[in-house]
């Protein structure tokens, strides 16, 4: 065997070796698994992606997480948090894009940090620069059930607004994040108008719905829930939307003509919820002065 064949030889066992030990690796569960959540608000969605440390019996704010140093909020990486649409968060409007999120805990005050740079996973070592924050907010810090696990979650969601709460320990942060719906569902329907008659009768009930429900001009979704009627004749659906309306009015009178109309057309079709719906609306309506 020549010279050049034994080194080629070496190298491919070299190389197996390698491949083996590499295919080896033990796979273990991580101390603070990844998790993602999204949650649709409005018209849009806001998306955060998190990694969950646990307390483990450790003291975690003041201690395992100081006061009043930059934390990353999490751990692993940083935390990242996704709008697809302008949005205000804190109070303050923020532009479409990934951020990163850091906090300052204290006692009384957090502060809240929006970043730029999303690619760091630690923070030590002065990789964190101030001069890539978009902005600063505080939140006053809220006492709260023992929560073991670090916990990212949006709630109280409603038509246009939701909180990020971060829990862990006895502590919780409630970030308000609000997004635009009203200049939306405005523009969509200023250029639905350009041609009535293309419009289906259900989007003049989704208009005459959105505007009943989010404290809009109540004659024009009186117009809108005519218009959808106008189109879909006996819509026991619509009819009860319509005497919700009237209602709102305080046009009592009206509002029980309409409904007792609605019950007969979800008689009509036989339909169980709807004749349910109407009649306990009626019920409603009759205590009504």
């Amino acid at each position: 065997m020549t010279a050049q064949k034994i080194n080629q030889y070496y190298i491919f066992i070299i190389f197996l070796n390698l491949s083996f030990c590499y295919g080896q690796q033990l796979k273990t569960p991580t101390l603070s698994p990844f998790s993602k959540i999204s949650q649709q608000v409005g018209l849009t969605d806001v998306t955060l992606e998190y990694s969950r440390p646990s307390a483990k019996g450790r003291v975690v704010f003041g201690a395992l997480v100081p006061y009043n140093k930059v934390w990353r909020t999490g751990a692993n990486a940083a935390t990242k948090i996704t709008f697809k649409e302008v949005a205000k968060i804190g109070g303050k409007t923020i532009q479409p894009g990934e951020y990163a999120i850091y906090t300052i805990p204290d006692e009384n005050r957090w502060t809240i940090i929006i970043h730029s740079n999303t690619s760091l996973r630690s923070i030590a070592g002065g990789a964190y620069k101030p001069s890539n924050d978009v902005f600063r907010f505080e939140i006053a810090p809220k006492n709260n059930n023992y929560v073991e696990t670090f916990t990212c979650q949006f709630s109280q969601i409603k038509t246009n607004t939701l909180m990020l709460d971060i829990s862990w320990e006895n502590t919780l942060i409630s970030i308000p994040i609000e997004v635009e719906v009203d200049k939306k569902i405005e523009s969509q329907m200023l250029n639905f108008m350009k041609t009535p008659e293309k419009i289906p009768h259900r989007t003049y009930f989704e208009a005459a719905q959105y505007y009943s429900n989010n404290g809009k001009d109540l004659n024009d979704a009186l117009n809108f829930i005519d218009s959808a009627l106008d189109k879909s004749p006996k819509n026991f659906r619509y009819g009860l939307l319509k005497a919700k309306i009237l209602a709102k009015m305080s046009n009592y009178k009206e509002a029980l003509v309409v409904v007792e109309i609605a019950n007969t057309w979800a008689k009509n079709k036989n339909n169980a919820n709807y004749i349910e719906q109407t009649r306990l609306f009626w019920d409603s309506l009759l205590t009504k002065k």
